[in-house]
């Protein structure tokens, strides 16, 4: 299905697009997705954790189911780890297209992803550049007895030997206040166009955590940029919305998968 290009570029909330079937903005093949997940509460506050986390505390099997064995979290991770059972799709989705690939998570955090990523793939690098996130994702990769290589550095700096790997990112969007509508992809720190120069010169394939309220223009704009400076050619975007108890709670981006 084409729209036209003037329709498609009035829409900002990425609810009024076509879903399932491929259309074009600015030349980009894009097609919109949807996967549900439901969430139970777990009663309970936490004394570790400060009081305007204490919602996500009672998420906190939902985020790992095996959060009683000495799962580690820090402040940021509470709101920003990909629960597990998105987690354990996204992962057997990659698994699927890309199956003898290398992943490399540039912003592991604390480990929601990457555990799973590390109990289908063979070779699984988790990088961040915070020590706490590498202490988190060191203890929890032990709790699901998964096995990756953990490196503590700036994303940007990397190389990596294989160019068949899954490149996936799930960068910092500036905690919890970002909400405003639509969320500016130029904020993020690292920019959104630093991080994809960086990615595609290594790896067509590429999987990012993003807001669920971008401006997916925006975002196409974006990739148009980068593949015009590096001389790629453009592949298709597919853009899953992640929703939670009938709600949208964030974007997951699949480019080349």
């Amino acid at each position: 299905m084409i729209e036209s290009q003037k329709t498609l570029h009035q829409k900002l909330s990425i609810l009024e697009y076509p879903q399932n079937e491929f259309f074009e903005i600015l030349d980009q093949k894009v097609r919109v997705t949807k996967k549900s997940f439901t969430c139970q509460m777990v009663s309970g506050i936490s004394d570790d954790i400060p009081k305007h986390l204490q919602k996500f505390y009672k998420k906190r099997h939902f985020l790992f189911k095996k959060f009683n064995e000495g799962i580690l979290l820090d402040e940021e991770s509470w709101y920003s780890v990909i629960p597990e059972v998105m987690s354990s799709y996204i992962a057997n989705k990659l698994k699927i297209s890309s199956p003898e690939s290398d992943v490399v998570d540039g912003f592991c955090g604390s480990g929601g992803l990457a555990i799973q990523l590390a109990q289908l793939f063979k070779t699984v690098i988790c990088i961040d550049i915070d020590p706490i996130k590498i202490n988190n994702i060191t203890k929890n990769l032990q709790v699901y007895q998964s096995i990756a290589r953990v490196i503590q550095m700036n994303f940007l700096e990397y190389c990596h030997n294989n160019q068949d790997f899954i490149l996936v990112m799930c960068p910092p969007w500036g905690g919890l206040n970002y909400l405003h509508k639509p969320y500016d992809l130029n904020n993020m720190k690292p920019s959104l166009q630093e991080l994809l120069t960086k990615g595609l010169q290594m790896t067509d394939k590429i999987v990012l955590q993003l807001p669920k309220n971008i401006d997916l223009l925006q975002l196409v704009n974006i990739f148009n940029n980068v593949t015009d400076k590096l001389r790629l050619k453009l592949k298709p975007l597919e853009i899953e919305m992640m929703f939670i108890n009938e709600q949208i709670n964030q974007l997951i981006i699949y480019y080349g998968l």
